[in-house]
This record gives C-alpha cells, sequence and structure tokens, in this order.
C-alpha cells in the first residue's frame, strides 16, 4: 500500500463517518465547508492544503473539539502525503486530545495513527493502536462493517512483518465479518473485494502463487462492474506481478496493456509508474534487459516526480538491468537520486537488502577496502533479519487450516441435527429409565434406614458398656484421691520439723556473719588511713618537685602559660612533669591517675594547645631557653 492510497482510504472512512455525525453551531459548520474545500486539492497539492488548515486552525481558536480534532486529522494526512511521519504523529496525537471514547472521531484519528507508525516501520505502536480501535468499536459502536476494515489494516501490519500465517487467519476473519453483515450494500462489497486483495497479496508474498493469481482474478470484473478503477488497476498490476512470477510474461503484458489507458484516463502518475514497471519486469524476466530500461526510466521517473515512498521498487530491478548491461554512470545517477536516499532512511531491512546488493556491483571504485568490509558486514545483518523460509509450505498449511476450520463447522451442524433426532427417537427410553431411577431411589432409601436404625441399636448398646467403665473409673479415682491426701498430710509434717531446724541453723550463721563483717570494716578502716597518710606524703614530695623544677627553669611556666592561656593549673604540672622526663607510671603516681590517663591528659593538653596529631609537642615542650 504507497502512502497515498493508504492515507486516502482513510480519509474517505474518516469523511464518511464525519459527514454523518452533522454540527450543532453555524461556525462548526461554515468550518466543515473550508475543510471540504481544502481536501479538494489535498491530494494534488499537500504542502498548501497542510497550510491552509493551520490557518483555519488559527483562525478559529473556538472551534468545537470536534471541528479541531477532525482538523488535525487531515494535517497529520499531509504531512503523511508529504513523508514527514514524526510531524504527523505529534499532529493526530493532538487530534486525539479533543476526542473521546463516545466520539467516532476517536477511530479515524486511531486509524490514522496506525497508517503513519506502519509508514515509520513501527509495527508495535501500529497493533497497539489497530487493538485499540477494535476493542473501542467492539465495546461502544459495534460497527461490523468498520471492525472488517481494521481487521484488515491488522492483517496488513502481520504481512508487513511477514507473519503470514497471522495475516492469512486475520483476512480470513474479516471476510468472515463483512460476508456475516445483514445490511450488504455495495460499501461491504467493496471492503470485501479490498480484502480479497490483499489476501492475494499475502499469498504472492508467501510464495504461493496459483492460489494468488486466482483470488485475484476473481475480484478484476467485480471491480469493473463497480467502476473502481483505482482499485481495479492495483489489483491488475498485482496480478501481472504474479503472472510474471511464474514465467507467464505474455499475459502479464496483454494485461498491463489493457490497464495503462485507465490508469492515464483518470491521472494518477504513481499508478502508471507501477504499470510501466511491470513491462519492465517482465523483459527482465526473460533476461531482455536493454529491452526493459525504456520502462523503468519513464518508470522510476514518474516515482521521483511524485516523491513516492516506494521508489526502491523500481530503483532496485532499475540497478539490476543497469548492472547487466554495464550502464555504471546512469546507476551511480540513481543512487545519488535525493527521492532514494530520503526512502532509504527508512527502508524495510528487505527492502534495504535487496537495494544494498545490488548497489554493492557499482561502488567498488568508490569505496575503499574498509568502507566495503563494512559493506559487506551491513548486508550481512540486513541478511540475518530477513529469513523467510518454507513460505509455500506455509500458505498451504494456511489453506488447508482454512478448509478444515469451515469443514469442521460443517460437522458440528451435522452432529448437532443427528443429536436432536437421537433425543427425539429415545425419548420413551428416557422414561423408562426415569422410571428405574426413582425406584431404584426409593429401595435404596428404605435400605438406608434400615441400616440407620440398626446402627443406632447397635450405638445405644456401646453407650450403655462405655457407662459403667465410666462409674468404675470415678469410683476407682475416689480411693486414690484419699490416699493422697494422706500421703499430703505425711509430708507437710516432715517439712515443718526441717524448717524448724533451718531457723535455727540460720540464726548461728547470722551471727558469724555480723562478726566477719566487723573484723573486715576495721581492716579496711586502717588501710584507708595508710593510703591518706601516703597520699600527703606524695602531695607534699610534688610541690617539693615543683618548686626545685622552678627554681631550675625559672621561665618556663611562665613562658608556656603566655603562649597557651588556655592550661590550667593542673595541665602546667604534668607539661613540668613530662620536661622532667618522669616514665609514664611515674607521672601516673605523683597525680594519683591511672597510667592509661596519662596518653588520654596529653592528647587533651595538644588540643588546648591547638596542636595537631603531626604536631611535635616534644619539640616545643623541650624547646631550648624555656
Amino acid at each position: 500500500m504507497t502512502p497515498k492510497n493508504a492515507f486516502r482510504l482513510a480519509f474517505i472512512f474518516g469523511w464518511m463517518v464525519f459527514s454523518t455525525a452533522g454540527f450543532a453551531q453555524s461556525s462548526a459548520r461554515q468550518i466543515h465547508e473550508a475543510i471540504k474545500n481544502i481536501e479538494s486539492y489535498q491530494n494534488k497539492n499537500p504542502s498548501q492544503c497542510k497550510a491552509d488548515l493551520l490557518q483555519l486552525l488559527e483562525k478559529n481558536p473556538s472551534a468545537p473539539d470536534t471541528c479541531k480534532a477532525n482538523i488535525y486529522t487531515d494535517v497529520a494526512i499531509t504531512f503523511g502525503m508529504l513523508n514527514q511521519l514524526d510531524s504527523g504523529l505529534c499532529a493526530i496525537n493532538q487530534a486525539l486530545t479533543y476526542v473521546t471514547d463516545k466520539d467516532f472521531l476517536k477511530i479515524n484519528a486511531l486509524r490514522t495513527k496506525v497508517i503513519l507508525h506502519r509508514l515509520k516501520g513501527e509495527y508495535a505502536q501500529a497493533t497497539e493502536a489497530i487493538t485499540a480501535c477494535l476493542k473501542l468499536n467492539d465495546r461502544t459502536w459495534k460497527n461490523q462493517s468498520f471492525k472488517a476494515i481494521a481487521l484488515q489494516e491488522y492483517a496488513s501490519l502481520c504481512n508487513d512483518q511477514n507473519k503470514f500465517y497471522q495475516a492469512t487467519k486475520l483476512y480470513l476473519q474479516a471476510l468472515d465479518v463483512v460476508n456475516s453483515t445483514s445490511n450488504k450494500d455495495d460499501k461491504s462489497l467493496f471492503i470485501a473485494l479490498k480484502i480479497q486483495i490483499n489476501l492475494g497479496e499475502v499469498y504472492g508474498r508467501s510464495g504461493n502463487y496459483g492460489f494468488a493469481i486466482g483470488t485475484l482474478q476473481k475480484t478484476l470484473p467485480k471491480l469493473d462492474s463497480l467502476k473502481d478503477y483505482d482499485g481495479y488497476i492495483r489489483t491488475g498490476y498485482q496480478l501481472a506481478e504474479y503472472l510474471i512470477q511464474t514465467n507467464q510474461c505474455a499475459s502479464a503484458d496483454s494485461l498491463v496493456n489493457i490497464l495503462l489507458p485507465r490508469a492515464r484516463q483518470i491521472k494518477n502518475d504513481e499508478l502508471e509508474s507501477y504499470l510501466i514497471l511491470k513491462l519492465g519486469l517482465s523483459r527482465s524476466q526473460q533476461l531482455k534487459y536493454q529491452e526493459s530500461l525504456p520502462y523503468y526510466r519513464q518508470s522510476f521517473g514518474l516515482m521521483e516526480k511524485n516523491q513516492s515512498f516506494f521508489i526502491l521498487e523500481v530503483a532496485i530491478p532499475y540497478l539490476t538491468a543497469l548492472k547487466n548491461t554495464n550502464a555504471y554512470p546512469e546507476a551511480l545517477q540513481v543512487m545519488k537520486s535525493e527521492v532514494v536516499q530520503s526512502v532509504l532512511k527508512s527502508a524495510k531491512n528487505d527492502d534495504l537488502l535487496n537495494y544494498r546488493k545490488v548497489a554493492i556491483h557499482f561502488l567498488y571504485k568508490d569505496l575503499s577496502p574498509a568502507q566495503l568490509h563494512a559493506y559487506y558486514q551491513d548486508i550481512q545483518r540486513l541478511s540475518d533479519t530477513v529469513k523467510i523460509e518454507g513460505q509455500k509450505q506455509l500458505a498451504l498449511e494456511l489453506q488447508a487450516k482454512y478448509q478444515f476450520e469451515q469443514q469442521e463447522k460443517n460437522e458440528k451442524i451435522l452432529l448437532k441435527e443427528n443429536e436432536l433426532l437421537r433425543e427425539s427417537e429415545g425419548y420413551k427410553r428416557k422414561q423408562i429409565y426415569f422410571i428405574l431411577i426413582i425406584a431404584t431411589f426409593l429401595i435404596t432409601t428404605i435400605v438406608l434406614i434400615y441400616l440407620r436404625v440398626r446402627q443406632r441399636s447397635r450405638l445405644q448398646a456401646k453407650e450403655l458398656d462405655v457407662q459403667k467403665k465410666e462409674n468404675e473409673i470415678q469410683k476407682q479415682q475416689t480411693e486414690w484421691a484419699l490416699q493422697e491426701k494422706l500421703y499430703r498430710d505425711q509430708l507437710l509434717e516432715q517439712q515443718k520439723i526441717v524448717l524448724t531446724q533451718t531457723l535455727a541453723d540460720s540464726e548461728d550463721l547470722k551471727l558469724k556473719i555480723n562478726q566477719i563483717v566487723a573484723e573486715q570494716q576495721q581492716e579496711r578502716r586502717q588501710e584507708l588511713m595508710e593510703q591518706f597518710e601516703k597520699a600527703v606524703e606524695d602531695r607534699t614530695g610534688l610541690d617539693k618537685l615543683l618548686v626545685q623544677f622552678n627554681s631550675i627553669h625559672p621561665g618556663f611556666a611562665s613562658e608556656l602559660l603566655q603562649n597557651y592561656p588556655k592550661l590550667t593549673q593542673a595541665d602546667m604540672q604534668f607539661c613540668i612533669l613530662y620536661r622532667m622526663n618522669l616514665s609514664t607510671k611515674e607521672i601516673s603516681a605523683l597525680l594519683h591517675v591511672e597510667s592509661r590517663s596519662i596518653y588520654a591528659k596529653k592528647y587533651r593538653i595538644m588540643e588546648k594547645m591547638g596542636l595537631g596529631i603531626d604536631d611535635d609537642f616534644d619539640k616545643i615542650i623541650f624547646k631550648k631557653g624555656v
């Protein structure tokens, strides 16, 4: 599906829905007429159409949301025609902000979004959008014609991704939906024909050309009778391609020559270029490359003039013919075409692979060995992503599966009819069975009642035995309780005797403990007195030692205190003892502190002096002249 045709189909369907909705206000009707006038030349001049639509939106800022949604949708369509797909997606997302699930315009906008994502090759996003369309229709609108169209577009997405089984299944499901609609008209017939055309394309892409040719040949007369010349020509050149693939080149040429005047009559350059391309392909199939070149040149010129997104469909066989005729300069002109270079940026992997395989033959003179190596690696990478094997077998399996499903449906209907017949014939037999079942139920009930009564009598006998045993057990427990009481009284008497003896022993023990405590207190008092006297002596010795040091170093204490005023009297004493080179044990004895506290005291003094860990405390204390 080419971009213009895809967007034309979206526009026709959207306009059909939009025109039936109507407008409530006169301003909305005026906008409606303006859009209609602009869209009349949308296909011929999409750039001007886009500008006019944006200007219309700017002049009517207070227009109803439905009008804005319709304008943004048409803007997205024109962006798609101009191959500006990102801008088109921005416009269609803007359109979706103005519609709700209750507005049928949302379905039209979502379908346009599907086409834009599909042209970009973003199949996951396109699948998400078409699934949302189907769910919205099934939940709110339940429009069978639209459901068939949506299923068809979903199948086309699968076809683009080479998922032929899923695509065929969806196309057949869409055909069932169209054929099951109660109000069949020209529109439903047109939809059915379109689905059959796409089904033929799936058969052709999967390599089953027999099914493809048969399907398309059935649709051609119907399209001609409906005067759908556009669809008639498109189906014709697709059929011509499959005839060429099966070496029926004469039949293909005859068909194309019938279609060409129709294409020129409706003035569609794109269709004309496709038909001319088939004439070139027919000659190439017969290895008449020199004869095919004029057709390729003419077709390529029309594609380039219309900036067709599918120009590679012409460029690849065109370059192949030029390779076989050694037309190197002409091949370079084709490869340097701006349209070709633009399309290559967003081409599918299979199209890009086919293009590079033929283009490499013309690049040996221009590329370095490293560039050629990179080019071949890219071709290998693309080859790994395009693997379609067993296509013909898959198509046959799909067709067989469809026929099997149809046969299975018929068999189910036949089985149901036979079942009804058997039910009518076996009605009396069922009555007999019913009577037998009731009789069996009654007999079973009587037997169960008898067994129940018998079981109850047995239970009563067992209960009497149990009652006797319980009485015996109770009597025995009473005897045991009396014996236990006598034993407990004897035990209490023994405990009283033991307790009396224990109290007497505890009094003696208490007297001994008091005597020991008095002796220990006397010894502790004597020890404390000795320690106090020793401390007084040590303090007197420390004072004498400090006086002696000050007489030897009279300026040490005053200068140290002047430099570090935060030091206390106790800190000064420690610094003097440290200067006297006394050991840690000696200092701790003089200051009456533990040895491990000396190190902590030293670091506290260093902090008051503003010294860090890396500063030399000894250098300051033992400084000469102090």
